[in-house]
């Protein structure tokens, strides 16, 4: 089964604000732009009109930590600022 497939099964409730915010300006000097590849959930997104061109959707999050381990922790880039959802938002898991 792909990520993709898988990701069909998982539900949100979304909170109105995100749990993860991007501060573009740490995008611009970041050659790699690792959060474009390693999202699992592609919550990341390229769009050359914004200011180092990372844009980011929180309402797909499935609230791995992926981001927090390829840029957040970096200290060459630290661009993602992670918080836990509001109380009952987010993601859910099924585990039946």
């Amino acid at each position: 089964m792909s990520v993709e497939k898988d990701l069909e099964t998982v539900e949100w409730d979304v909170g109105e604000e995100g749990h993860i915010t991007v501060d573009n300006s740490e995008c611009v000097d970041c050659e790699e732009k690792p959060c474009l590849h390693l999202c699992p959930a592609q919550c990341f997104d390229y769009q050359e009109e914004r200011e180092g061109g990372i844009y980011f959707s929180y309402e797909h999050c499935i609230e791995c930590g992926s981001c927090m381990v390829f840029c957040a922790n970096d200290p060459d880039r630290g661009a993602v600022s992670w918080t836990k959802p509001d109380g009952g938002k987010g993601v859910e898991y099924d585990l039946g």
